[in-house]
């Protein structure tokens, strides 16, 4: 576990106390080791635990560190084996200093301001009511979001208003509602957080809110009575001079404006070089150096864009430009970068030898993050794979040399690929052929059989490329594909998709994709779980690149 935990501290210390693991046997791991636990202390008896087992997913909760004495706030989940079944959990302690601004609002707004975050619970008649989790003390500073807060429940008079602020954190809404707090007019704001049942929330006495406006009406108002009794005195005398000065001041300011419109128009039509040149102190001067300031930085945009059309270019060049022709298979393979350019890849080798041990080899890898660093990791990646391999070399022992390579060069980046390997063997078509791979801590393979409307998963061990130099991979086999039968290998991109309401994509509607489009070609697939995937998502932007590689045997 300790490269692993290596990782996510160096790249998390500032915002994480601990993380640990602890196994349903009552064995714990922690992460910076620190002592403190009693001799009692059973790991499987903590609410972390028994959250991550009961609703076998991530799960927040609130409490205070009995080491630092800090409010934090736990995350944790279960860790299971390839089988499902429950092995122990994993949790991370994080402060809530490090999840919040820490500015003083009060210097803006009252020292009135109540600014806490409350955890919904209910009564013993099941009513519900806001507890104090973490406090801001603004006026004195005696307490901030670190110090565990007095016993304090937060309510108010209006039963109705209380309701719908509970209603909408359930429901994961944030909005505002007015209604007294300690029987003073307030406006209480409010945003659910992760939990589902805890809330920033801010009270704000009403007057408060209202009271800048109401002084800044008096203001004008006292403004507007006494300019209009000067402005009546001025205004024949002001007319005259202006008469006057308007003759010779046209002509100060026509001229600029001219010089500026020009080298507008000759900027519109492409001629990076235009400059304005007006001189003088006056506000046409300023925009006319802002307007000459402008154009050169205009000309870094337009070359940074080119050189990221260039990069996408290369790398789309990196992958494959058709699919492999195998007697009896339909391939199609496509990648759909997130940003101009991607961490995934995707390729077609044949590293094996001629004649009756003939393969062709199919290989889809996902870099850690997306862009330009990605896809230079990618890259790497894949000369690596394509230099170091030799005829007759199995995918296994090919993936352990590529690891060890990697680990060399990339190994203090904090960046790693996850590799599906697969080798047709034979034409892997059944009987004769068979099917042979290996998993660098990549998603499993799909393979669907229409006539028994089944899914397989093409399991097996093996770790993350470039994290631990002398990890030795293993490869697995299975017979090869029967008529009909689609084979597919993704990236994370496809069912991590999420849509405006963070609900995720999830392998339950790809496998529904994969059944209802069993009858096209592979091409035709790929282009159905695009559309899916998009349909989804909505107007909700793309997070993730996608990758998939589809192989169907033909009927």
């Amino acid at each position: 576990m300790f490269p692993l935990f290596d990782i996510l501290y160096a790249h998390e210390q500032s915002r994480m106390l601990w993380s640990y693991v602890g196994l349903k046997n009552g064995l714990l791991c922690t992460y910076p080791g620190h002592s403190g636990y009693p001799d009692d202390y059973d790991p499987r008896q903590r609410p972390w635990f028994r959250a991550a087992r009961e609703t076998g997913g991530m799960a927040w909760r609130s409490m205070v560190d009995a080491v630092t004495r800090q409010v934090i706030f736990t995350l944790s989940m279960p860790v299971t084996d390839q089988a499902g079944n429950f092995l122990g959990a994993a949790g991370v302690d994080i402060p809530v200093n490090t999840l919040l601004p820490d500015n003083d609002l009060s210097e803006r707004w009252t020292d009135d301001m109540e600014a806490v975050i409350a955890e919904i619970k209910h009564d013993e008649q099941g009513r519900p009511f806001l507890s104090v989790v973490a406090r801001r003390d603004y006026p004195s500073g005696e307490t901030d979001w670190r110090s565990p807060p007095s016993p304090k429940q937060f309510v108010s008079s209006d039963a109705k208003g209380m309701r719908k602020l509970i209603r909408d954190v359930e429901n994961g809404r944030a909005g505002v509602v007015r209604m007294p707090f300690e029987k003073e007019p307030s406006t209480w704001a409010y945003r659910p957080m992760h939990t589902k049942n805890h809330l920033i929330l801010l009270i704000v006495p009403h007057d408060v809110v209202t009271a800048k406006a109401v002084d800044a009406e008096n203001a004008v108002m006292d403004k507007t009575r006494e300019m209009l009794g000067v402005t009546g005195a001025f205004t024949l005398g002001t007319l005259a001079v202006v008469i006057v000065l308007a003759f010779f001041a046209s002509r100060a300011v026509t001229d600029p404006v001219s010089r500026l419109a020009e080298a507008a128009k000759k900027l519109a039509a492409g001629d990076l070089s235009a400059r304005a040149d007006v001189k003088g102190g006056d506000e046409l001067a300023d925009l006319s150096r802002t307007f000459d300031a402008m154009a050169p930085k205009l000309a870094e945009r337009l070359k940074l864009k080119t050189d990221m059309e260039l990069a996408m270019e290369v790398q789309q060049h990196l992958l494959p430009q058709g699919p492999p022709s195998l007697p009896g298979l339909d391939i199609a393979g496509a990648s759909f970068p997130c940003d101009e350019t991607g961490g995934d890849y995707y390729d077609y080798l044949a590293f094996s030898n001629d004649g009756e041990d003939a393969a062709q080899d199919v290989i889809l890898g996902d870099v850690t993050g997306h862009g330009v660093s990605a896809a230079l990791f990618m890259a790497t990646g894949r000369a690596l794979l394509r230099g170091r391999a030799n005829p007759g070399d199995p995918p296994a022992r090919l993936l352990t040399l590529v690891n060890a390579l990697l680990c060399e060069d990339t190994r203090d980046s904090g960046r790693f690929i996850t590799m599906f390997f697969l080798r047709l063997v034979k034409g892997g078509l059944a009987p004769g052929g068979s099917l042979a791979w290996v998993r660098a801590g990549h998603d499993p393979a799909l393979l669907y059989n229409p006539a028994k409307d089944t899914f397989e998963e093409l399991m097996g061990e093996g770790l993350i490329l470039g994290i631990m130099p002398d990890w030795e991979y293993v490869e697995y086999a299975r017979p090869g594909l029967a008529p009909g039968e689609i084979l597919a290998i993704g990236t994370d991109g496809i069912w991590e998709a999420h849509n405006a309401n963070d609900e995720m994509y999830g392998r339950d509607r790809f496998k529904d994709i994969l059944r209802k489009n069993a009858r096209k070609d592979a091409d035709s697939v790929i282009r159905a779980v695009i559309e899916d995937v998009s349909a989804f998502q909505g107007e909700h932007p793309r997070e993730d690149d996608i990758t998939l590689v589809v192989i169907k045997a033909i009927s």
